[in-house]
């Protein structure tokens, strides 16, 4: 079946092995924890009378909910975290004057933004800034996703947005077939493959579509393209040779390294680890697709998984598991394991089928993946998952930036 992959005709299936089998279950997202420990916040004395201070207030509120870190059940009441100030309409934007306190810390924020956009960036950086200093963590809610809006097979473009949803912004208008967008360690470049040539070339969005350039336009298939930790090498999947295999490109000379040669198996999928000397990739060379493992430096390759049916679209998260698509009894499910411990750290973030694309974000806590044409966020640490944006679409391959 993996086989059937192949033709170039059948590249959106070939990049998302699990799109030709997903299977279809009851629009149930389970996960398998009860949620960590929060914060109960307070906004009692923040005054933000006007619009632009609605928006800010508005925007504020869903970034930390959706971080995972702070309680907002009881936002007009007392919490150990409380926001004071006043957010001001000021010249078709705002001015906040606010002072976040908990117990024994405080710091002040005073800002100036000019328009909707703007409003909201501050949102997000202050979000950001309470998840840093109170809870010790990394926030996630400057941070952006870009995904595939697919209307026929040969018909889709690349779209993105911020990581509450909001401000979704349509980055190409090719109308011809595109998958697999992926960031660059820059948080503004983007790559993905694109038929925009009439056959699979790789290329580039420059700061969010502003340019665009050709990558990889080599003889045969060309896709999968994930930029290194230090933006120093690419890795992709080309055919020019014969076979899809994994390869690398280097940014400065353009020099490429064959790292697989699978004569009888398809390689797709490729990510780096966090320190850049692996590259964990999917192979059917054992007949199913399964997630294997090479080192830059050797070479040397070895296979990962070897439960389930099939195991697809791994990820690699800062803090060093690895998050991927399983094909098992209850259908296609979002598993993590830590591949320093095995397939014995496998935990599954979903207990119900119909889950592809898993990519991490930047805090290594959170997920977006798409199911039913439909795009959410899962929390490894169990709070419920949500439902990225409610625009009508066929949703599909996101992939989440790291800044």
């Amino acid at each position: 079946m993996f086989k059937k992959c192949l033709p170039l005709v059948l590249l959106l299936a070939f990049v998302s092995f699990e799109g030709l089998w997903a299977a279809s279950s009851p629009p149930v997202i389970s996960v398998v924890k009860k949620g960590a420990k929060k914060n109960a916040v307070s906004f009692a004395n923040l005054s933000a009378p006007g619009p632009g201070g609605q928006l800010f207030v508005k925007t504020l509120q869903k970034n930390l909910k959706l971080s995972g870190w702070f309680d907002l059940s009881g936002a007009g009441k007392g919490g150990s975290v409380t926001v004071k100030g006043r957010v001001a309409d000021a010249g078709g934007g705002i001015q906040s004057s606010l002072r976040v306190s908990w117990p024994g810390k405080a710091f002040n924020w005073a800002k100036v933004s000019t328009g909707k956009q703007e409003i909201r960036r501050q949102a997000h950086k202050l979000a950001d800034e309470m998840v840093r200093l109170i809870a010790g963590e990394k926030g996630i809610a400057s941070t952006r996703i870009v995904f595939v809006n697919r209307r026929a097979s040969n018909n889709a473009d690349i779209y993105m947005c911020d990581a509450d949803g909001g401000s979704l912004m349509q980055l190409t208008k090719d109308n011809v077939a595109a998958v697999g967008p992926r960031w660059a360690p820059n948080g503004r470049d983007i790559f993905y493959t694109s038929f925009l040539k009439g056959y699979p070339s790789i290329l580039r969005l420059i700061n969010c579509g502003r340019s665009r350039k050709t990558l990889a336009s080599f003889k045969g298939l060309n896709t999968g393209a994930a930029v290194s930790p230090d933006g120093s090498k690419i890795a992709l999947i080309l055919s020019y040779q014969g076979n899809p295999e994994l390869y690398i490109l280097s940014v400065a000379n353009g020099h490429l390294t064959r790292m697989t040669k699978s004569s009888h198996g398809v390689e797709a999928s490729p990510c780096w680890s966090p320190d850049g000397r692996s590259i964990v990739y999917v192979s059917d060379v054992s007949k199913n697709p399964h997630l294997y493992i090479v080192n830059v430096a050797s070479r040397k390759a070895h296979r990962l998984t070897y439960r389930g049916a099939q195991n697809v679209n791994p990820d690699w998260s800062s803090k060093g598991k690895i998050v991927y698509a399983s094909k098992g009894s209850r259908g296609w499910q979002i598993a993590t394991l830590d591949p320093q411990k095995g397939e014995g750290s496998t935990t599954f973030v979903t207990t119900t089928g119909g889950y592809e694309h898993p990519s991490w974000a930047a805090d290594s806590r959170h997920i977006v993946c798409c199911r039913s044409s439909v795009l959410y966020i899962l929390d490894t640490l169990g709070d419920p998952a949500v439902r990225l944006t409610r625009i009508s679409g066929n949703w599909m391959s996101p992939d989440w930036s790291d800044r």
